[in-house]
């Protein structure tokens, strides 16, 4: 008999199997959605990202109108908000609420001309609209890694963290081979195939985001009520009401810094959302103001040489778009064990490494396996620092609307520092590295804080 399957054993298994379909189906509702909206028409028929959503790589920063940023604050707020009621209860619901969002501001915007820029018109609330959804899609995912973490699933939590970021980074390698790669392939496409190719890779990323959002909501309804998903009373995962206050905060920091900025993020604007940002983590503790520090160093120290490699002219753009894939891939692969935060110390310090080398040899060329290593280095980072944040609660505030801040503002000043003003550097970046040396600083300083927390064991789990 003991031997024997018993109905208990069958449900577990299937319990497990579930976990992993539902653990699926957010990744590529978070990756539909992001996706969607982190590349260059977003919506579809207006240039530019939407306030708030970290351009990491600056690819197509666009204008961001001060109604927008209103929009997207409001919405966001309203989901830290759910959040600090109950995690548990709404992140399924904000998955939801934000596909929808992402949707209507994908249709509002489709009769809307690109050029259209009359106050109170549908262009900035169809903007607002889709990029506010993007925020709902990102803080529910957050908050189910946050749930994951609580009922000892840290490598489930960290797939998830991963993907929220590596969405971001999906959508900005996206620009380049719809923009590029698709219209302009040998083999007598002409210019006329570039919408028809864009409109089916968006409507696909869109499909593929409602899916997973029916996938998810039928598996909650389904399975959200087991015990195991709803851990000991006194262990729920919970935001407590000064972090919702610091996400708050940050979600309307860019109100006054499109207003500064002119809707173009200068170097004013950029300051205000660091250092404000960083301010408003104290309201989180201590952790969240050390994970939001560690997070910023690693995207900013990414964001300019993965930018460049991503513009760069000579790089045929299938193979970075893929290389920019993969290294996302293996990125939240690494982040599943146990030993995430020693994978983040290696792939940030050998990131640092190298570009350090690029600095003193100059090459003629960088090769692609970089692209992939800085992209890997980025994800398994931040799926480290948010499996850490998630012990107190803080890791949907911190890299939810704080991190947007923060990582815009750092990344729109070494931007204007190194003269290439809203948009990532180019090439030139590697052929005249005089800037090369301090992302590559921002990489090692990393590495350090990760092998200290690693060799301290508070942040290998």
């Amino acid at each position: 008999m003991s031997g024997m399957e018993t109905p208990e054993s069958r449900t577990d298994e299937d319990f497990e199997a579930i976990r992993v379909l539902m653990i699926g189906a957010m990744v590529l509702c978070t990756v539909g959605t992001l996706g969607a909206v982190a590349k260059a028409a977003a919506p579809a028929n207006i240039a530019g990202r939407a306030p708030g959503f970290a351009d990491v790589f600056r690819i197509n920063p666009g204008v961001v109108s001060v109604a927008a940023a209103v929009v997207v604050a409001i919405v966001t707020i309203a989901g830290v908000a759910a959040l600090w009621w109950s995690v548990r209860r709404t992140w399924p619901w904000l998955l939801i609420a934000g596909v929808v969002l992402v949707l209507i501001g994908e249709s509002a915007a489709s009769p809307v001309p690109v050029t259209s820029t009359t106050p109170g018109g549908p262009s900035w609330l169809a903007q607002g609209t889709a990029t506010a959804g993007a925020h709902l899609v990102l803080l529910g995912t957050l908050g189910a890694a946050l749930m994951f973490v609580g009922i000892k699933a840290a490598g489930a939590g960290a797939v998830l963290i991963g993907a929220g970021l590596g969405a971001q980074v999906f959508g900005a390698a996206t620009d380049v081979l719809m923009a590029e790669a698709l219209p302009l392939e040998p083999g007598g496409y002409g210019y006329d195939y570039a919408p028809v190719a864009k409109s089916l890779l968006h409507i696909g990323l869109l499909l593929g985001a409602v899916g997973a959002m029916v996938l998810v909501g039928t598996l909650h309804l389904r399975y959200g009520g087991r015990p195991e998903l709803e851990g000991p009373s006194d262990a729920e995962p919970a935001v407590d009401r000064l972090m919702a206050l610091a996400g708050a905060a940050g979600a309307l920091l860019f109100v006054p810094a499109a207003v500064i900025g002119d809707g173009e993020f200068g170097v004013a604007a950029s300051g205000l959302l660091l250092v404000a940002g960083l301010v408003f983590a104290v309201l989180a503790g201590p952790r969240a103001v050390a994970g939001l520090v560690l997070a910023t160093a690693v995207v900013a120290g990414v964001s300019g040489p993965a930018g460049a490699l991503i513009q760069a002219g000579s790089v045929p753009a299938v193979s970075m778009w893929f290389w920019t894939a993969s290294g996302v891939v293996v990125g939240a692969a690494v982040a599943f064990p146990v030993w995430r935060a020693l994978s983040a110390a290696v792939g940030c310090g050998l990131c640092g490494v190298l570009l350090l080398v690029l600095v003193a040899v100059r090459p003629d060329g960088v090769p692609l396996v970089m692209l992939a290593l800085l992209a890997a280095a980025a994800t398994a980072a931040v799926a480290s620092v948010g499996v850490w944040l998630a012990r107190d609660g803080s890791l949907p505030v911190v890299l939810g609307p704080l991190a947007f801040a923060t990582i815009t503002g750092a990344c729109g000043l070494l931007a204007h520092w190194q003269g290439s003003g809203r948009r990532a550097p180019g090439e030139e970046l590697f052929r005249e590295p005089g800037h090369l040396w301090l992302y590559a600083a921002l990489l090692l300083a990393a590495a350090a804080a990760f092998a200290f927390r690693v060799r301290g064991r508070s942040l290998v789990r």
